[in-house]
């Protein structure tokens, strides 16, 4: 009952000041939108400038093999200058620049070596490294096709000749490469830690500000009363939240989802706890709303948006940085989130993440209850 009277003087609060309701309900659907349509890998409309100073057949074939990708914005020019040519990058009018030299023709017909020059703008290192992997690759089909050409044309006696490597690559879990099929199931993870954080991290400091703390402290609460009395009102606003969340991720973003759905929410249920239980942590640690909101996002934001693997590999993280990348419960959440919605993964392959987030999650609600003993004390 003292349980019970906890939680429905909370869900009173809450309906009381509709802020709380806007940051956990709409907040979330907005992040998951902004970030949605924003953070993305996938290379559109970068402007390319073609220079062809051949003009003839083959080098036409080769702007055509560029151009369907549908990755470029590609404008052909023949005013062609070195000079020009890092005028356009410098001023970034062109990403790259195509350069296809007068004897291009002549070489491919001659079967020597026939080359062209790739200058792709490096400030930004990673649409760099996306440039010249579509370079390779169209290369590699241009190559393939002018074998093919010759074959057909001059049969397996012509000069040079090889017959052309068939390979197919075949790319699992995620066959249209699509960054968003890879973003949005990580968005989860940062929403969740950050909206239900900051959410308890507010319960107890606004006690505290408003006098009804002392209050509290004379009655008969035990601390478990006290802290699932706080933490039940913010876990059910948090299973909406999840739910609203995933039904976006399948409407607006169209991600897939082959997994189980009961793991999925087994995951977001021992998450939320975990993400409530730190945030009644920092409540119970400071009397101020700002401090805790300042240490709510420190502690769950940064190192989920930064260490988690959400953006940058994990392996390619620097010693230190890759173990604490392995103390952010979101690391785990994150890893059953993508198993769930790529891969299909089952509890066999994910009881690990799952086991690791229990013990975040039953951790921080027995320090927080422990805390609230040394108060009540």
């Amino acid at each position: 009952m003292r349980t019970l009277a906890v939680i429905a003087k909370e869900f009173l609060h809450i309906r009381r000041d509709i802020r709380i309701l806007y940051f956990a309900l709409i907040w979330p659907i907005m992040l998951l939108l902004i970030f949605g349509f924003t953070v993305s890998y996938d290379v559109k409309n970068l402007p390319v400038t073609f220079f062809d100073l051949n003009k003839k057949s083959e080098s036409r074939a080769l702007y055509n093999t560029f151009h369907q990708t549908g990755a470029f914005d590609i404008s052909l020019r023949s005013d062609f200058s070195f000079a020009k040519s890092l005028s356009l990058l410098d001023k970034g009018k062109a990403k790259a620049v195509v350069i296809i030299p007068a004897d291009f023709s002549k070489k491919l017909a001659r079967f020597e070596p026939a080359s062209y020059q790739f200058l792709v703008d490096g400030s930004d290192n990673n649409t760099a490294r996306i440039l010249i992997g579509y370079a390779i690759g169209i290369t590699q089909d241009f190559y393939q096709e002018q074998l093919k050409h010759n074959i057909n044309q001059y049969g397996a006696s012509a000069p040079n000749v090889k017959p052309p490597l068939d390979y197919r690559i075949r790319f699992l879990y995620n066959p249209t490469l699509k960054s968003k099929n890879f973003i949005v199931p990580g968005l989860i993870a940062v929403i969740m830690m950050n909206i239900c954080t900051l959410l308890t991290s507010l319960a107890i400091s606004v006690e505290w500000e408003r006098g009804t703390m002392e209050q509290l402290l004379y009655t008969p609460l035990r601390a478990r009363n006290f802290i699932f009395g706080k933490l039940i009102p913010y876990f059910v606003i948090s299973l909406v939240q999840v739910t609203t969340v995933l039904i976006i991720s399948f409407l607006v973003f169209k991600v897939p989802f082959r997994g189980s759905i009961f793991l999925f929410y087994l995951a977001a249920i021992l998450f939320s706890l975990g993400a409530l239980g730190l945030g009644l942590f920092i409540s119970l640690a400071t009397k101020s709303q700002q401090v805790a909101s300042q240490f709510s996002f420190l502690t769950s934001f940064m190192p989920t948006f930064l260490l988690s693997g959400f953006i940058f590999p994990i392996a390619s993280m620097p010693i230190i940085l890759r173990s604490l990348s392995y103390l952010v419960p979101a690391t785990y959440f994150l890893r059953i989130m993508r198993g769930l919605f790529l891969k299909g993964s089952n509890l066999t392959v994910l009881w690990p993440d799952f086991l690791i987030m229990f013990v975040f999650a039953a951790f921080f609600v027995f320090i927080s209850t422990r805390r609230f003993k040394k108060r009540v004390a």
